[in-house]
């Protein structure tokens, strides 16, 4: 059911995928970061915002808080589950596995690389920050308009 709970958390989130792409972009090695990796951050953003952010929104400032950390945990998770399963993919079609079952452990062994390099304490300040924020403007337009 759409809301203004929803969208504006959708619209929220989305932006906060594309600045979340362009604080991470610099963290990539020369010539390493996909094509994709934009329009990944952004429609995960609004994913985040529309299921995670926005189905919850309208039960209290203090709870839109908790909503926003959760929506921008999630949107964070699949942006790298995501990216690791594509690495997955190419180093299959290399033949690099001996089989599936090493090809899916291999996704959260790319996952944890991916979070190692990613991972410092200013951007996941920033990154909380934004979520806080974004779950707030989400709870503002969701009172407003129900």
């Amino acid at each position: 059911m759409p809301t203004a709970g929803r969208l504006t958390a959708a619209i929220a989130f989305a932006v906060i995928g594309g600045y979340i792409a362009t604080l991470i972009s610099p963290l990539f090695e020369d010539g390493k970061q996909p094509s994709w990796w934009y329009p990944l951050c952004v429609l995960s953003g609004l994913w985040a915002g529309w299921v995670v952010v926005g189905k919850r929104a309208g039960r209290g400032y203090s709870s839109a808080v908790g909503n926003g950390i959760t929506g921008v945990i999630a949107q964070c998770f699949w942006i790298i589950f995501l990216m690791s399963f594509a690495d997955m993919i190419k180093k299959s079609l290399r033949k690099s596995y001996d089989g599936p079952v090493e090809a899916v452990v291999n996704v959260f062994e790319i996952m944890a690389e991916y979070g190692f390099a990613f991972w410092s304490p200013t951007l996941a300040g920033i990154i909380i920050g934004c979520g806080v924020a974004g779950g707030l403007f989400a709870e503002f337009f969701a009172k407003r308009f129900p």
